[in-house]
């Protein structure tokens, strides 16, 4: 067993036994005692500062704090959470995490600067659909893209979040199995591909639907195909990339909370117990699911189980595709 493989096992295992061996700070009061920061490693208006918004109003009413969130993107989200998981291991630092984050970069990159074995995972929050968008004139549906793709190699462009980002990787698994090639370009972010889309500078965009339905509504952009197993409730005229001719094409993005190794037990339950009473609220379940996500919740073991399998799951495909980012 190699030593990647090992430390993606000791996630779970290695992390929650950190929470347990932590000193019980309660003596010095109840947690929080000030405000929580929420660290969201991508840029203000993308994906995951959208997600983290919906749930701060009543995750800081739970907690009796303001929780405040701190953007800082770059590096497919290394920037953001290699400072977010060095943090302080005493809950006042929170940091948004994703399948990009913890199941792509640990292989894409030689150096993260942020280790699986130092985070202890807090809360699985959600599970989402992409959408492949193109910009009005470019293509009418998914299959007509990549009759001209196959055509014309090269000349259509899409952007992502970044080199490593859960776009990049859904769009180029696409490339792999339709057999077509198609430009990439990486911004720092998913809210800066889509505005370039709509600028026109782009031809298409894989982008996550709560930033992109409002433009699909006002039709600003084509919405191509869904990456999901089914089409979406929110967009059920719209195929799934595999009803578009790749056919056994299935992809999912998630997002979630981590804080350092190390937090004590009591105060990564205070964290996920907010964060699940945030993810039950009416309206942010009908926010969510307008948007193609689904809110999931539920315990730090059952997000560390996720972790674990999906990084077991994808390190073998992202080498098989052949990319690597250093």
């Amino acid at each position: 067993m190699n030593f990647h493989r090992r430390q993606l096992l000791r996630v779970s295992a290695a992390g929650l036994a950190g929470s347990v061996l932590a000193p019980r700070v309660f003596a010095q009061g109840r947690f929080p005692e000030r405000p929580v920061t929420l660290v969201v490693p991508q840029p203000p208006g993308g994906d995951a500062d959208v997600v983290c918004r919906l749930l701060q109003t009543k995750m800081q009413e739970v907690l009796g704090h303001p929780v405040i969130i701190d953007n800082r993107a770059g590096a497919a989200g290394n920037i953001g959470a290699a400072y977010g998981l060095k943090a302080p291991a005493d809950g006042y630092t929170v940091t948004f995490v994703n399948q990009g984050i913890l199941a792509f970069n640990p292989v894409l990159y030689s150096a993260t600067g942020f280790s699986l074995a130092n985070l202890l995972p807090v809360v699985w929050l959600t599970s989402t659909d992409l959408v492949l968008c193109a910009k009005p004139g470019v293509a009418t549906s998914l299959s007509e893209l990549l009759a001209m793709a196959r055509k014309q190699p090269g000349k259509f462009t899409y952007g992502s979040a970044g080199n490593g980002s859960a776009n990049h990787i859904a769009t180029k698994m696409l490339e792999v199995m339709a057999k077509v090639e198609l430009t990439h370009v990486p911004y720092k972010g998913g809210s800066p591909a889509i505005v370039d889309t709509l600028g026109g500078v782009l031809d298409t965009v894989m982008a996550f639907p709560l930033g992109a339905l409002p433009h699909i509504k006002s039709g600003k952009l084509v919405p191509l195909a869904t990456t999901g197993a089914k089409r979406s409730q929110a967009l059920p005229q719209v195929p799934t990339v595999a009803e578009s001719g790749v056919p056994g094409y299935d992809f999912s993005s998630w997002f979630g909370l981590a804080v350092p190794k190390g937090t004590p037990r009591e105060i990564v339950e205070r964290l996920n117990a907010a964060a699940n009473t945030a993810l039950r609220e009416p309206a942010t379940i009908e926010r969510l699911r307008a948007g193609l996500t689904e809110p999931v919740g539920g315990t730090p073991a059952a997000f560390a189980e996720l972790i674990t399998r999906e990084t077991a799951r994808w390190a073998p495909l992202i080498k098989q595709y052949g990319i690597r980012l250093d």
